[in-house]
């Protein structure tokens, strides 16, 4: 616990000296910028840490991000999976295996795993965040924003959602989700391709004919190494 707090503290004090903006300012430009980019498209590293395994999961793929409609990610060979989220619908989808997933949520305003912080508003994540900025070292150019979760419910899921904002673009370089566990989710971005049209296969997303679809989301709960 100590140590955690250590870090904590070492990630929120400026690194250069440099004077930190004031939160509000932060929250409106990163705001802005998430309202300017209707669309985002990017390579991604995906870091899957495990509380009780030594090894971590990396996986690789594309990012494709059209605001608050859909975040839609491909992953890489050898990885067989696509992920769909929507703000209705959680979709995990198997092409070489034809099998897939599907989880019917709604929409549920404190919902902690949608989108992983993708294509939100800052303003509209701190209703149910408090939020401690910070200067980060360990990705450079960025503010280091740590949300812990004000709400019990959340509480009882997550730790932490953590964002590193690009200073220059004030958009997000990396995401982290971090359960109750222990186990997180690190999202690495790569060059964003902003504002540029996506392919029709993602944006018209649908499963083939056939598809026979487990009414459950087990990509967070039981991830395979």
């Amino acid at each position: 616990m100590l140590r955690s707090a250590l870090l904590l503290l070492l990630l929120v004090l400026p690194a250069t000296g440099e004077a930190l903006p004031p939160l509000r300012e932060v929250v409106e430009r990163f705001d802005a910028a998430q309202a300017q980019a209707r669309t985002i498209q990017c390579p991604f590293t995906l870091t899957l840490r495990r509380a009780l395994l030594r090894t971590p999961s990396v996986t690789r793929g594309t990012m494709y991000l059209q605001g608050s409609e859909f975040a839609h990610f491909a992953f890489q060979p050898p990885e067989d999976l696509i992920l769909h989220l929507t703000p209705k619908a959680l979709i995990s989808y198997s092409p070489e295996a034809r099998e897939g997933e599907l989880m019917k949520i709604g929409f549920i305003k404190n919902s902690d795993r949608k989108f992983l912080g993708l294509g939100q508003k800052l303003s509209y994540l701190s209703d149910y965040f408090q939020i401690l900025l910070g200067e980060a070292k360990d990705v450079p150019n960025t503010w280091f924003l740590a949300l812990s979760p004000r709400t019990l419910s959340l509480r009882k899921r997550m730790q932490a959602l953590n964002l590193w904002v690009d200073k220059d673009t004030w958009l997000p370089r990396q995401v982290q989700w971090v359960e109750r566990s222990g186990d997180s989710w690190l999202l690495e971005l790569g060059n964003l391709k902003i504002n540029q049209p996506l392919p029709s296969t993602v944006t018209g997303f649908k499963l083939p004919e056939g598809i026979l679809l487990r009414n459950e989301f087990s990509f967070f709960a039981t991830r395979k190494k």
